[in-house]
């Protein structure tokens, strides 16, 4: 558990990721009927998933490729929260390059499907 404060101050710095970060493409998402926008804020993360063997020094001789992730934790209003994430495993991994923008534009493409959910009185607006 986290005390009052720290929880404030914590869903500020994830809504920061969303109105200033790279989660930019999330600001006001979602829209009410009344025009107001529901608090989003989250956490982006990126992995390029690694097997590397080093040799004395720290000098990388081997490196392969075991998965890659892309990954948005977030939360909507003060009633929804979630995660997407976008995963490559093997090898092939190694031929992707997507970064945490895309599970932030999937989740932006979702946004009208939600918006009935979200605006469920008991949903909350900022």
């Amino acid at each position: 558990m986290l005390s009052e404060d720290i929880a404030r101050s914590l869903r500020a710095a994830l809504r920061t990721v969303v109105d200033e970060g790279t989660a930019i493409r999330l600001k006001e998402a979602f829209k009410m009927a009344d025009g107001s926008i529901l608090a989003v804020g989250g956490k982006t993360g990126t992995g390029d998933n690694r097997y590397s063997i080093f040799a004395p020094g720290g000098r990388v001789i081997e490196s392969k490729s075991m998965s890659r992730t892309a990954t948005f934790a977030f939360y909507i209003g003060d009633r929804f929260f979630g995660t997407v994430t976008a995963y490559v495993p093997s090898a092939h991994a190694g031929n992707f390059s997507f970064t945490s923008a895309l599970p932030v534009q999937i989740l932006k493409i979702l946004a009208p499907k939600l918006m009935p959910l979200l605006s469920h009185p008991e949903s909350e607006h900022s």
